[in-house]
């Protein structure tokens, strides 16, 4: 492999300004706001300015043409809806931010040496946050429901939450990977991931958010099992069997209050499985709204469901586009206080129907494929692929019954998520050397 040509050299006085930048772009799961929309904008605007040659390294790149592509055709979509019928739909302009995927890549490519400084400054941002926010005593206490960290929905703080624990548990297993662990820092980073990991359990107990509850019973095993992917399996599984057994020991203690609260949507869904089966799916769901012992945000759920299933079948190839609302309003649940459909791929099927699934799927697996190859290459570590594998897998659980993708947390996870990829590519294309990334481990490194 052949060591690739420098990029363009950051002045000393901008790396501060880039990694503000970076931090704010990934703030979302620990503040809900906008500042990741400016900081992305702003990052761009640093590639026109600092590091203009670099604007190349995507040209003639098949998967940036694609999501330029894309992003054109929804914003010409939402801006013909607009001023052609005055349809405004609810956000639809947000599905065209792959305009701009590309170019963060760019710019997380251009500075990608700040990467270890960004993560080194945010985990302990997050868990101060996360020591200031968390409600130790109604969490303790059981009763009620509470909103961790930041953020305007308690749902939202849960994910957020979900975000950072994956993060620090890739973050110290990194470490431990490229050998930090064995420095003076290696401590400090034990005492931040660890205290990070237990707090966001915590809050995310709290917080009593099913749809969470239920993306980390997926991927929390597949994050346990991953570790026996290190050199050290010995160690591994012991730290495993320790996990596995403090989750034990606390599922024993709060397994009373956590059935009391997801009891009651578990026994709706079993009497809905009986119901399709005997009845089909459209008469099952109408008994399920009905029945008074479905919990109210789960029929509400199904409300949603069921309209946003209406309005589909009018447009299933591409959607009815910003004229989707207008459809809702006829629907058989219409009077249900929300828009907000709670449930990602909904939000785009009414939209952009099976071609905007279609065209989102091969963009994502095309961005994986690049993250996977760029490990295979011995560009990133192998902490660095499983914290992208699992943070994906995580997420995409979540907007099975929520709609994050239209949220902050949503739209940052996506910047982020294609960044890397664009920036693994470029790496690849270059033909890097691991070192340069600072992102191999041990073992790579000495082959």
């Amino acid at each position: 492999m052949v060591a690739s040509e420098e990029p363009t050299a950051t002045p000393s006085r901008l790396k501060p300004v880039l990694i503000i930048l970076w931090l704010l772009l990934i703030s979302a799961p620990i503040l809900e706001s906008d500042s990741y929309r400016y900081a992305a904008l702003l990052l761009i605007g640093t590639i026109f300015v600092w590091f203009k040659p670099n604007l190349s390294l995507l040209k003639r790149d098949w998967l940036a043409n694609a999501c330029v592509a894309w992003g054109a055709y929804a914003l010409l979509r939402f801006l013909f809806g607009l001023i052609v019928y005055g349809e405004k739909g609810a956000s639809d302009w947000l599905y065209a931010f792959p305009l701009f995927f590309p170019a963060v890549g760019i710019a997380l490519y251009s500075c990608r040496k700040e990467v270890g400084t960004v993560l080194a400054i945010y985990f302990p941002i997050a868990l101060a946050a996360l020591l200031i926010s968390t409600d130790y005593q109604p969490i303790l206490a059981g009763d009620d429901r509470i909103s961790p960290l930041f953020h305007n929905n308690l749902i939202h703080g849960a994910i957020g939450c979900g975000f950072l624990m994956i993060g620090a548990f890739y973050w110290l297993l990194h470490a431990w990977e490229t050998g930090k662990l064995e420095r003076r820092s290696g401590s400090w980073i034990i005492a931040v991931a660890t205290l990070i990991i237990a707090l966001c359990l915590f809050n995310i107990y709290g917080s009593k958010a099913k749809g969470v509850w239920l993306s980390l019973v997926l991927v929390g095993p597949l994050m346990l099992a991953s570790m026996l992917l290190y050199a050290n399996r010995r160690r591994a599984a012991l730290v495993g069997a320790a996990v596995v057994a403090l989750v034990a020991a606390a599922l024993f203690v709060g397994g009373d209050d956590i059935w009391r609260f997801a009891g009651p949507t578990y026994e709706a869904t079993v009497r809905i499985e009986t119901e399709i089966s005997a009845h089909g799916v459209r008469d099952a769901v109408a008994a399920a709204i009905a029945s008074r012992d479905t919990p109210e945000s789960m029929s509400e759920r199904l409300q949603l469901w069921a309209n946003a299933s209406e309005v589909i079948a009018q447009a299933p190839l591409f959607g009815a586009g910003n004229h989707w609302l207008t459809l809702w309003n006829s629907t058989t649940y219409a009077s249900v206080p929300y828009t907000l459909l709670h449930n990602g791929y909904f939000e785009m099927l009414v939209r952009h129907g099976l071609f905007g699934i279609i065209v989102f799927a091969i963009l994502a697996t095309a961005m994986y494929r690049r993250v996977f190859a760029a490990w295979r290459a011995g560009l990133i570590s192998l902490s660095a692929l499983l914290a992208y594998s699992m943070v994906t897998l995580f997420f995409l659980g979540t907007i099975l019954s929520n709609s994050n993708n239209r949220l902050a947390i949503g739209e940052s996870f996506f910047f982020v998520f294609s960044a890397v990829a664009f920036a693994c590519g470029i790496m690849l294309k270059k033909g890097e050397i691991g070192q340069d990334t600072g992102m191999m481990s041990r073992d790579q490194k000495a082959a």
